[in-house]
């Protein structure tokens, strides 16, 4: 855009600007565009291919926005300048990035002007349902006094496959045909806007004043906003995720994918557990899955686990017999359906707890021999010694039940074995009251 934004820069100079320690959190490192569609923007029932990656490389990038007001935990960042400006404080004097990229001859068709610094993110997928859907937000620096001007920042998500006639845009303002833009998603701007203000507050409800935010970089953004489409299960589509500045390559704007979001259907679908903390070894573990067709087939992994029942989609009853992180993997297929799923189980060391004096005969809870957690571990062997060596007590699958009847007072020692082989040994006073 390119409406004397000079002479309007020339009069923001004397605003000041601090970078908050929390705020959204940006890496352009870590993943390649390959790997950001398939380790984090790709959720359940669909498969995806041929993923492509134009634009600058610092102009797509991995997000966590757990500390920021974006709205969404983590997901790609696409932008028409660089990620890094999305993070931090918004700051109406950064005028962007110029990657002196071409633009996109589609988002130049929506937009009815030029185009620059195109990024664009496309891929085939096959969905395992009659829809695909992705959450999404959109912001930009031209937020908030570009709002209303003729030409801004254009994005688009184009859609193409059967059923479809040519390719569709599916980045629309929710429950109409409208697509979204700075002037038909945003706030009450009529104070600050440099075109006039006539478009304020259209579909405010879908916006976020960010003026004065310190996480995000950007003057405004929408709320979390779902994409969907009807689709054909089993066949291929082809989407292309695009972004471009509009008229002049200057102030950025981005579109955040919500990571594992991008799906066959509307709902996540993965694996649930129960319970999901504070178990033990040998604890019994349900394991379901939302999806229960005797149609399909199922292959399960359960990372040394013994399955004590169960089939298809679940519940399966698992537990381990050791502790530690237990990897539970799941791949369903058939007809209309695929979906790979994995969780992780923390089994807890629930190490047991051996008693150094019991009273037997109190009548309290300290008259036996008693193990915490011991029932983690059955087929526990116990053998008591007296000070002689001599063996007065021995169970090969103790339950807390020796009462010390045969024993007089004093000091013995134990030698206690656990199913896993690992020894516990020390020594326990029998003192009566």
């Amino acid at each position: 855009m390119g409406l004397k934004r000079s002479a309007i820069l020339s009069l923001l100079f004397s605003f000041c600007f601090y970078k908050a320690e929390a705020q959204l959190i940006v890496d352009t490192n870590t993943y390649t565009p390959d790997e950001l569609v398939k380790n984090v923007l790709l959720g359940n029932s669909i498969i995806v291919s041929n993923i492509k990656y134009t634009g600058a490389a610092h102009a797509i990038g991995y997000f966590n926005g757990t500390k920021s007001n974006i709205g969404i935990a983590n997901g790609v960042l696409m932008t028409t300048g660089s990620v890094e400006v999305a993070a931090g404080a918004y700051n109406p004097l950064n005028r962007g990035v110029d990657n002196r990229l071409p633009g996109d001859s589609a988002l130049t068709a929506i937009c009815g002007d030029s185009t620059f610094d195109a990024c664009i993110l496309e891929f085939d997928f096959v969905p395992f349902a009659d829809t695909v859907s992705f959450d999404f937000a959109f912001g930009s620096q031209e937020y908030p006094a570009f709002t209303c001007c003729k030409v801004n920042d254009v994005f688009a998500f184009f859609i193409s496959g059967p059923g479809i006639v040519g390719q569709q845009n599916i980045a629309l303002v929710p429950s109409t045909a409208i697509p979204i833009s700075i002037n038909t998603i945003n706030g009450n701007c009529a104070a600050e806007s440099h075109c006039g203000g006539a478009c304020c507050n259209s579909n405010s409800k879908y916006y976020v004043d960010n003026d004065s935010g310190t996480t995000v970089g950007y003057g405004g953004f929408t709320t979390v906003i779902k994409a969907l489409s009807q689709v054909q299960c089993g066949q291929t589509y082809h989407i292309r995720i695009a972004i471009a500045d509009a008229n002049d390559p200057f102030y950025d704007s981005g579109v955040f994918l919500a990571g594992g979001t991008f799906r066959g259907g509307t709902n996540p679908l993965n694996i649930s557990t129960v319970p999901v903390d504070s178990i033990c070894p040998n604890d019994k573990v349900s394991i379901s899955f939302p999806i229960n067709d005797a149609s399909d087939v199922y292959t399960w992994q359960f990372d040394g686990g013994v399955v004590q029942s169960g089939s298809l989609g679940g519940p399966y009853v698992v537990s381990w017999p050791t502790s530690g992180p237990k990897q539970v993997k799941m791949l369903v297929t058939g007809a209309c359906t695929y979906n790979n799923d994995s969780v992780i189980v923390n089994i807890n060391p629930c190490d047991v707890v051996v008693p150094n004096v019991f009273t037997p005969g109190s009548g309290d809870a300290n008259d036996v021999f008693f193990i915490a957690n011991l029932d983690k571990y059955p087929n526990t062997n116990l053998k008591i010694f007296d000070r002689w060596g001599d063996v007065v007590y021995h169970s090969t699958d103790y339950h807390n039940d020796w009462t010390g009847s045969n024993a007089t007072d004093g000091t013995y020692y134990y030698l206690l074995t656990l199913a896993n082989r690992e020894v516990k040994k020390g020594f326990v006073t029998i003192l009566r009251k």
